[in-house]
């Protein structure tokens, strides 16, 4: 090749060394931009990821508290009857405790009365009971008395079986004295 030839062909090889650094520059540009825009969008889709996150809890817990609501709503609607029922029987039982409680007063005044009067009958009763018991043992001591006297004048011979009857018959004496206030009784003699 000759010198011309060989200057141009330098000259073109300057010419593409400076295009291919200009393309190699550029293409430097191109690839930090491509990899600057390649961290924005994934910083992007990072955000994207967040706020789809964020949006779906805040959809989820909106959903969620509407859920409890219209539970609590048709509960509530389904229960009104039920706690209307409820509270009557609560009222009705509170009634009924009332009347037990007004009831078990009285028959504990009533408990007391009969308890008092109980005690009072089996006052009189043992009153009773020690007088006649008294009375009874009077008597059975006048008897007593009484059957001793019959037996000292059976002994002595003042009472004895008539000879000529069944009867008894008593020794007056020749003299026989009356007792008793209009003087219906003879004193046997000793």
């Amino acid at each position: 090749m000759d010198g011309g030839h060989i200057d141009e062909v330098k000259q073109m090889l300057v010419k593409l060394a400076v295009i291919a650094e200009q393309l190699d520059a550029r293409s430097r540009g191109v690839l930090q931009r491509i990899e600057t825009n390649a961290t924005a969008l994934d910083r992007s889709a990072q955000r994207w990821t967040d706020g789809a996150d964020a949006f779906s809890r805040k959809v989820l817990e909106a959903i969620g508290s509407q859920a409890r609501e219209s539970i609590a709503s048709a509960t509530r609607q389904a229960l009104g009857p039920a706690d209307t029922q409820l509270r009557q029987s609560a009222d009705a039982a509170k009634w009924a405790a009332n009347a037990l409680a007004e009831q078990r007063k009285l028959l504990t005044r009533a408990q007391g009365s009969l308890l008092r009067n109980g005690l009072l009958a089996l006052l009189a009763g043992t009153v009773l009971a020690v007088a006649g018991s008294g009375w009874i043992t009077w008597h059975n001591m006048h008897r007593a008395a009484l059957g001793d006297d019959v037996l000292q004048a059976v002994r002595s011979g003042a009472l004895v079986r008539c000879p000529d009857s069944p009867s008894l018959c008593v020794r007056i004496g020749a003299q026989p004295r009356r007792s008793g206030d209009r003087g219906q009784y003879l004193v046997v003699q000793p």
